[in-house]
């Protein structure tokens, strides 16, 4: 399949869309009932309160200091991937998602291969839940390893407001040293 991708920054307009995009990736990748995360923990409800809402818009905001990319097909949102420089040797790959509908089709690839020729900074950092193993696989791929730097031996437990009370996911810290 040969489409045509267009990748550019995010702009606050783009919000609808970036919403449905994270719900609809969340919701396929991140879904796990053995560990008490279920479609609930990720739906349109969550993605539409004012806590998840407020922190969508903060990641389109573009700064010196932050820049969303966004992949199009057409005018339709398929991916975007979000970085913030964290202080002048280390960045933070802060998003990176590519619409379930749309991967394995080289689309994040593309993205990844873009967002890494547009920063200056040499070291990354990223964390992600540790049952997305399909995502650790890739970046271990892409060279990434686990950051035993940071949290406990390079991992940490993970609670949005929105979850039962005592739910939290296992998520892990990885680093790219370029």
């Amino acid at each position: 399949m040969n489409m045509q991708i267009h990748i550019r920054l995010a702009e606050k307009t783009d919000l609808f869309q970036y919403t449905n995009l994270l719900q609809k990736t969340y919701e396929k990748a991140y879904v796990n009932e053995a560990l008490g995360l279920t479609k609930e923990c990720f739906s349109k409800a969550v993605f539409n309160s004012e806590n998840t809402q407020d922190y969508l818009k903060s990641r389109l905001k573009i700064t010196e200091k932050q820049k969303t990319w966004l992949v199009l097909i057409e005018e339709k949102l398929v991916g975007s991937i979000t970085y913030i420089s964290t202080d002048k040797n280390q960045g933070e790959l802060a998003g990176f998602y590519v619409d379930p509908d749309y991967q394995g089709q080289g689309i994040g690839k593309k993205l990844y291969s873009y967002f890494m020729k547009h920063i200056s900074i040499g070291n990354l950092v990223l964390d992600l839940y540790c049952h997305n193993i399909k995502a650790i696989e890739i970046y271990k791929r892409w060279g990434w390893k686990i950051d035993i730097s940071r949290g406990q031996k390079g991992y940490f437990y993970r609670h949005w407001p929105e979850w039962p009370e005592n739910l939290q996911a296992k998520c892990m810290y990885m680093r790219l040293d370029r």
